[in-house]
């Protein structure tokens, strides 16, 4: 990286942000929108039940509630309407006088739905950022998505909220500007790559959360027992994201919407504890899911010939099915894909490692599949029951061939060596500007040598446990899995080790906390 990529890196701002012009289908699709407006036209806007979906029907909700717009929205019920665009909600358009589709984080692989669409004598607008699908468009010529061949924008890598956002740069200007707390929620819980443009996106619209002006998201975070008064990707993808989710998984994800785009607190405050038990009672489902599918794989898989860990169940909450494929992938260190069983056939969720494209490894199970579609670190699924053992066979065959055996086998990368006392105020400060840490972009990893423990761990929460760890000089407290904890513990009292890890705050009472975060301990030996 070049001196002007580093200072692009470092000191990238708003003004940095593409034109939304350079995107294929900018000016028409912003065109047709306007005339919708100006005529008074009833427009749908479809998402999808996911965070990124939701989000995304905000920002286009807001922008036309500026321009004065009429419309309605909908977002599919999981259990109900399946994922995609739903033919239900066309036929429901059409009776409610609808002469303009607009889907967000769906559509492009609906040539089935917006055929029946367009013969109704409605245009379709998509915005949607996944893969193109082999077998071509839909029938519009109104599509917002970077990936098509012939799109010049720069940056390939928006959330569907991020495409919203730039649609509503070119509608109302500068104004688009206040849905970037949106777009940070969007783009962390998709887990999209902090870097270019999204970089820009999260760094500004993280900013904003921390101001919480939008009502739904504050009451979110009072609810939550978020204290914190700059909010992080964490805070994003482990409390705030999660419970946007929850609407989605477990019941209907309007309450999520609503909860966006209301303007009355109390309205709020009622919609976000609504939220949090609901985001409970995803976590006792997940909980009950993942042990299944732990029993099931410690059971059943092979790891001798499976890179590929291929499970499934009767009746397993579909709503939950993705996060347990995200823990099998922790635990087992390989790709994940977790089968939900109903009356014959199977609707799944995987979740990759950073060296195996799902959405390439799915392609090549095609005669296997009823459908499929995702990304290269996430993807879902349709397959009869009887045809799950074949699905297993041909990823795993596929795997064999582009996931070598090393790249199973945890590793972990460190950025810089150097000592406890390395970690100044200024040093620290200087971290700051790497920051918003997530996806493409990760925490820098340091490595620290003849270290020993100070205290005992004492459990944290689940399975996060806290120890002192000192130099003889310095004392830092330091957060371990129980893997690390128990390793630390066998080597017993005195015992000196090297340590890597990444580094965070913490904020209690107002102060802040330096927290070493372990990545990988290794006993020094003696000699």
């Amino acid at each position: 990286m070049d001196s002007a990529a580093i200072q692009a890196f470092l000191f990238c701002g708003l003004a940095d942000l593409h034109d939304p012009y350079l995107m294929k289908n900018m000016r028409e699709v912003q065109g047709r929108l306007e005339k919708a407006v100006h005529a008074h036209e009833k427009i749908l806007i479809h998402g999808d039940y996911d965070v990124d979906g939701i989000t995304g029907v905000a920002v286009l909700a807001r922008t036309l509630d500026k321009l004065g717009g009429k419309y309605t929205t909908f977002l599919p019920e999981r259990e109900r309407d399946g994922y995609g665009v739903s033919e239900s909600a066309i036929h429901q358009a059409r009776d409610q006088g609808v002469t303009l589709i607009v889907t967000v984080d769906c559509g492009i692989t609906a040539k089935k739905e917006i055929e029946i669409a367009r013969a109704y004598g409605m245009d379709v607008i998509v915005i949607d950022h996944h893969r193109l699908p082999a077998e071509g468009l839909p029938d519009t010529h109104l599509i917002l998505n970077p990936l098509q061949g012939d799109c010049a924008y720069p940056f390939k890598e928006l959330s569907a909220a991020g495409l919203a956002f730039k649609l509503s740069q070119a509608l109302t200007g500068d104004a688009a500007m206040e849905h970037l707390d949106l777009v940070a929620l969007s783009t962390i819980s998709d887990i999209a790559p902090l870097t270019g443009e999204n970089r820009i996106l999260v760094k500004n619209g993280l900013a904003m959360l921390s101001e919480r002006k939008n009502v739904g998201i504050r009451a979110l975070a009072e609810v939550a027992k978020m204290k914190a008064t700059r909010v992080d990707t964490g805070h994003v993808g482990f409390i705030l994201g999660p419970r946007l989710n929850a609407a989605g998984r477990m019941s209907s994800a309007d309450t999520a919407l609503q909860l966006l785009l209301t303007q009355a607190p109390s309205e709020a405050e009622s919609l976000a504890k609504i939220l949090d038990a609901e985001n409970k009672e995803r976590q006792r489902s997940e909980r009950e899911t993942t042990q299944e599918a732990l029993r099931k794989v410690e059971r059943t898989v092979n790891f001798n010939r499976e890179r590929v860990l291929v499970v499934d169940g009767a009746g397993w909450y579909r709503g939950v099915i993705g996060i347990v494929a995200s823990r099998l992938v922790e635990k087992y260190e390989r790709p994940a894909i977790v089968i939900s069983v109903e009356e014959g056939t199977g609707r799944g969720s995987g979740r990759s490692i950073k060296s195996f494209h799902l959405f390439n490894a799915l392609s090549s199970c095609e005669d296997a599949l009823e459908e499929f579609g995702g990304h290269a670190q996430a993807a879902g699924l349709t397959v009869l029951e009887k045809n799950i053992p074949l699905l297993r066979e041909k990823i795993n065959a596929f795997a064999f061939e582009h996931l070598p055996v090393e790249a199973l086998k945890r590793h972990v990368a460190v950025d810089m060596e150097l000592k406890l006392s390395e970690l100044s105020a200024r040093f620290l400060e200087e971290l700051e500007l790497l920051e918003p840490h997530g996806m493409g972009n990760p925490r820098p990893v340091f490595k620290s040598e003849d270290l020993e423990l100070r205290s005992k761990p004492r459990r944290l929460y689940g399975e996060t446990y806290e120890v002192v760890l000192t130099d003889g000089l310095l004392n830092y407290q330091a957060h371990l899995n129980e893997k690390q904890m128990m390793a630390c513990v066998s080597w017993g009292q005195g015992s000196r080790f090297e340590a890597s890890y990444s580094v965070k705050t913490k904020q209690w009472n107002g102060m802040k906390t330096l927290v070493l975060s372990v990545k990988e301990f290794r006993e020094k030996i003696r000699s």
